[in-house]
């Protein structure tokens, strides 16, 4: 008998070719053996076979690769039912139970596992371009802020913060406040006292960080800050511990996103050189200032002596692509890793550091959404740059353009002023010709919706739903973006300096007292003196000043706090 060596089928010993699998036969006449460890081939004659009658009737466990099992041979064993009961003798000698055979698999063809393969490979590219099918048709505007915590001197020696999610926290100190950075999310503060302290606030507690501050910069993400001491010394602070990152440092130092890298100069007195530390100290460039760092430092932006900016891959001078001659305007997506940048006639479009793509012949600026999270250094609450929604002035107005994933520029709208993207990131509020309009960006085709006729200007609420609008008639009217619209007062009242929306409300003020509506009837605030000076507010909180110094402040727009300040 033979055997065939790739799918393990027994053949004649004439036969050449296996029939299942079409794999040449060896020569040769080959047995098999069943031992302790399994099934296995011999090379003897078939004398020699040991017969499955003489075998242990223990079942064999196969753990080697699988084998089928052979043709029986030619010699058949003693008859003998296959279960634990002996058989009934037929002759003067007992005849031995037959064991259970072992369980094998015959081997499947390498190609059944290509096909295989390929099927689970196409399955996997499908539910991916669904996933981004459906993250497009549902696209979140990116990351908002979670609150807005903030930080106020008074004058009876302490120290305020307030927080919409936290109580009101006082700290008994002297010192004022020199200057204070809020994380883009709102919900930490970071500031400098008049006596140089540099300290947090996180909604709940102050935090002293360092003394003998004079510059600080703070992560996008809030988890981190970079600071400069009065002896120009350079700190990464990082989970409440401060670490000494290099000396001889200029003012010109950023912190990337995530506060795991900063980017400084170092200037010893004979030469100024850029570097960055992300765990060690590695050099940018010479002669070089750093304009931002992306997260983990992987991606370096600076600008040279000549004012050009650059991008390059960490420390690879080799990688470093030239973007614009000069920066007119530029934003980031939430890690650095892309760039929309325009020198003020054209805008180009880099991503991990690569060359740059030109998207336009003009400049271009990002039409956010109400409430996304954003810092003085152009970072933005996206995680991309693609699809999004941008402006371009015109000759009647503004254009809005959509630049879709394969950086085309798509325009949608001519001839706008005042546009506001709302918290969806699709829907947006705008003036055309005098009158007041709100459409759906993902779907242009349908007509706009008209708000008002010849109005005045308007505001919107922070959840970007609701929204203040004066008419031509001076009388002020509140709406819900796509439904209908209800006037709250005959009045005017002065949107861009009386009046502070919250969640889904507002807080306004006439002849000095204050008033609140969600768009019911306005209730007037109680408890303040009617000599309101300014009000201002963030989505999160309001603030109230009377004349005598009296400041009130509100976390819903109803109920206020007072204290005294300087």
């Amino acid at each position: 008998m033979k055997i065939c060596p790739n799918c393990g089928c027994g053949f004649s010993d004439t036969t050449k070719f296996c029939t299942q699998c079409g794999t040449p036969l060896p020569a040769g006449v080959f047995a098999v053996r069943v031992t302790e460890g399994g099934i296995e081939e011999i090379q003897a004659p078939v004398a020699e076979v040991i017969p499955p009658a003489a075998v242990s009737r223990e079942t064999p466990v196969i753990t080697e690769p699988e084998t089928s099992v052979p043709a029986a041979p030619e010699t058949p064993a003693p008859a003998a039912p296959v279960s634990d009961t002996p058989a009934a003798p037929v002759s003067d000698t007992p005849a031995v139970p037959l064991p259970t055979p072992p369980k094998v698999r015959r081997r499947r063809s390498p190609f059944r596992w290509v096909i295989g393969a390929a099927v689970v490979l196409i399955l996997a590219i499908s539910m991916i371009w669904g996933f981004s099918l459906l993250r497009n048709l549902f696209s979140q505007p990116g990351r908002t802020q979670k609150d807005c915590v903030t930080v106020l001197a008074s004058d009876n020696e302490e120290l305020v913060g307030y927080s919409a999610s936290g109580k009101m926290v006082r700290l008994k100190t002297e010192e004022g406040i020199r200057e204070e950075q809020q994380s883009p999310d709102g919900s930490r503060c970071l500031f400098l006292t008049t006596e140089n302290q540099l300290m947090l606030f996180d909604g709940s507690r102050f935090t002293s960080v360092a003394e003998d501050v004079k510059q600080f910069a703070f992560s996008f993400d809030g988890s981190a800050a970079a600071y400069l001491t009065q002896e120009d010394e350079l700190f990464l602070y990082r989970g409440g511990k401060s670490q000494r990152v290099a000396a001889n440092v200029t003012a010109d130092f950023c912190i990337s996103p995530d506060g795991k890298a900063v980017a400084y100069v170092r200037d010893d007195g004979e030469e100024r050189k850029a570097y960055y530390y992300d765990g060690r100290e590695r050099e940018i460039a010479k002669d070089a200032v750093p304009a931002a760092v992306s997260s983990g430092g992987r991606y370096l932006y600076y600008y040279s002596s000549k004012g050009i900016l650059y991008v390059q891959k960490g420390s690879n001078t080799d990688s470093r692509q030239k973007l614009v001659d000069r920066v007119e305007s530029l934003c980031f997506n939430t890690t650095g890793e892309q760039i929309l940048v325009s020198d003020g006639a054209s805008t180009y479009f880099s991503e991990k550091g690569g060359e740059r793509n030109k998207v336009s012949s003009q400049a271009l600026v990002l039409l956010p959404p109400q409430g996304m999270a954003a810092d003085a250094g152009g970072f933005r609450g996206i995680d991309s740059l693609k699809d999004r929604y941008y402006l371009a002035p015109g000759t009647g107005g503004l254009t809005v353009y959509q630049l879709n994933g394969r950086l085309e520029l798509n325009s949608l709208m001519k001839n706008v002023q005042t546009p506001a993207l709302l918290s969806d990131g699709r829907t947006m509020v705008y003036s055309k010709n005098g009158n007041l309009y709100w459409m759906d960006l993902k779907k242009p085709e349908d007509r706009e919706t008209k708000l008002a006729d010849n109005h005045r200007g308007f505001r919107v609420s922070l959840s970007g739903k609701n929204l203040l609008f004066i008419d031509e008639e001076g009388e002020t009217w509140f709406a819900t973006a796509g439904g209908s619209s209800r006037r709250i007062t005959a009045d005017t009242i002065d949107l861009s300096r009386a009046a502070a929306g919250l969640n889904g409300s507002f807080v306004y003020e006439l002849e000095g007292s204050l008033y609140y509506t969600n768009g019911g009837k306005p209730s007037k605030i109680s408890g303040l003196t009617d000599d309101v000076q300014t009000l201002s507010g963030n989505g999160f909180w309001v603030m109230a000043e009377c004349k005598n110094g009296d400041v009130f402040v509100s976390k819903n727009g109803r109920d206020f706090t007072r204290y005294i300040r300087k």
